[in-house]
């Protein structure tokens, strides 16, 4: 028998869901709080599948003189509503 593959690797999500999810973040960040400044949310963005079925979210925010903010955020569990 063969073993069932998970399917691993970029989610497929509405960029608007990820954008909600993001402004909460970015207003719990500290650093992005003592910049004081204007962060954009870039494309490049998103939402990926692990193998151990958990999901892992890549936040990347531009701001002005070419600064980038990242965060990760591992092992997240996600409801269908």
């Amino acid at each position: 028998m063969s073993v069932r593959r998970r399917h691993t690797g970029r989610v497929k999500i509405d960029f608007a869901k990820i954008e909600a999810f993001a402004a909460s973040e970015l207003a719990s960040n500290a650093l992005a709080a003592a910049k004081d400044c204007e962060w954009t949310l870039t494309k490049h963005s998103a939402l990926y599948r692990c193998r151990s079925g958990l999901y892992t979210l890549c936040l990347i925010w531009r701001g002005p003189n070419r600064e980038t903010l990242t965060t990760t955020m591992r092992g997240l569990k996600l409801e269908v509503a």
